[in-house]
């Protein structure tokens, strides 16, 4: 395995936990989506425009990231009649 291999493999295993602690948060709020929403609106205030990766690249990132999170935390609404099984440990 290469090194960038190996980063990306981290990389994945790192989105992965921490779109399910998200989703995990967000179903404890009375309106999970927008719980999601204000997650994205504060990671994508600390975007470093003079950093080393360039900003736009991080928000187009940043932005698919959470809004696939957010469709999934929107499941978790209330006024939804049931957990989804496919979604539930």
């Amino acid at each position: 395995m290469t090194e960038i291999d190996d980063v990306s493999a981290r990389l994945t295993v790192l989105e992965t936990v921490v779109k399910q602690l998200i989703t995990h948060m967000a179903v404890r709020d009375d309106d999970p989506s927008r719980w999601v929403q204000t997650r994205k609106a504060l990671a994508m205030s600390v975007v470093d425009a003079e950093g080393p990766v360039p900003a736009s690249l991080l928000l187009d990132a940043m932005a698919e990231f959470f809004d696939q999170t957010v469709s999934v935390a929107g499941d978790y609404a209330p006024d939804k009649s049931a957990t989804p099984r496919g979604l539930v440990r």
